[in-house]
């Protein structure tokens, strides 16, 4: 070094050191927000896909007379599978639809031995432009086994 300079950074390179550094860390948080409403939707995906199931063993159980449609009504289920919710549970609205079909699985109006039941299972899902309604749907066929055999 030359006697009477002194030795650092011109702010010319402090400036653009600081310009790449903002990049990196911007895209790293964008990352990480992005990740944490990910992992909030496919956990709140996961816990309506468990209550439809749960749901749908319990119509298996009943007798297949009682099977009927259910007019829409709030739902809230946590991880454990218990109603204890917590802020990051799950907590939407649930319709239950059934119809008679026949064998084929064409929707018929006369009592078969036979039922879909179609649940879908509604919640609010927070992202950055505000919260968005998303849906899921579940259906499966239950027959009168009395009936069948």
């Amino acid at each position: 070094m030359a006697p009477g300079k002194q030795g650092g950074f011109t702010i010319l390179e402090v400036l653009f050191s600081l310009s790449i550094f903002l990049v990196l860390f911007l895209g790293t948080v964008t990352a990480i927000v992005g990740s944490l409403y990910l992992s909030s939707f496919v956990k709140h995906k996961v816990q309506a896909m468990y209550w439809a199931q749960r749901f749908i063993e319990e119509q298996r159980r009943i007798p297949f007379a009682s099977i009927t449609s259910l007019p829409e009504a709030s739902i809230s289920i946590d991880t454990k599978g218990t109603f204890d919710t917590t802020a990051d549970d799950l907590t939407g609205k649930r319709i239950v639809t059934v119809t008679n079909i026949d064998s084929n699985g064409n929707v018929v109006l006369t009592n078969t031995d036979r039922k879909r039941v179609r649940i879908e299972i509604n919640w609010k899902e927070k992202v950055l432009g505000g919260p968005i309604t998303l849906r899921e749907y579940y259906s499966t066929d239950i027959a009168n086994e009395a009936q069948l055999n």
